[in-house]
């Protein structure tokens, strides 16, 4: 069994740019059911944008009664310069990784630290159902 991030990483990420509005952001996700995006400056990966980080501001908005009018980009909410793992890490690290940091996914990159996928609590589901099916 290979147990390496690059055989359980979701590849193709769904990325914005950091001049995506917040409402942009939010409307890609929900039509992709997904719960992250990462925020890509041309190749270059400036930041993650969770589900979470979009429902928090969309709530301080209601809370504060201001308006979305003013189209807030997702460059204000995101979690700039993400912690990334290499996609050789094995799966173990990864997941250590993110209970130390507490997230619910890393982006992965590839040798030269280009964004390659992105490794998120359902993978890590998915690699241990399918290391406890190889132990039964």
């Amino acid at each position: 069994m290979n147990h390496q991030v690059r055989d359980w990483m979701t590849p193709n990420v769904i990325s914005v740019p950091p001049t995506a509005t917040i409402d942009e952001a939010d409307t890609l996700m929900n039509d992709r059911h997904i719960r992250r995006l990462a925020v890509m400056e041309g190749p270059e990966l400036t930041g993650i944008l969770s589900q979470g980080d979009v429902r928090a501001a969309k709530a301080t908005a209601s809370a504060d009664t201001l308006e979305f009018a003013s189209r807030p980009t997702v460059e204000a909410i995101m979690t700039p310069n993400p912690i990334t793992i290499p996609q050789t890490a094995s799966v173990a690290l990864a997941a250590t990784t993110m209970l130390q940091l507490k997230v619910s996914g890393l982006p992965v990159v590839d040798d030269h630290g280009h964004l390659c996928g992105i490794l998120s609590e359902s993978d890590l589901f998915r690699y241990i159902v399918e290391v406890s099916k190889s132990l039964n």
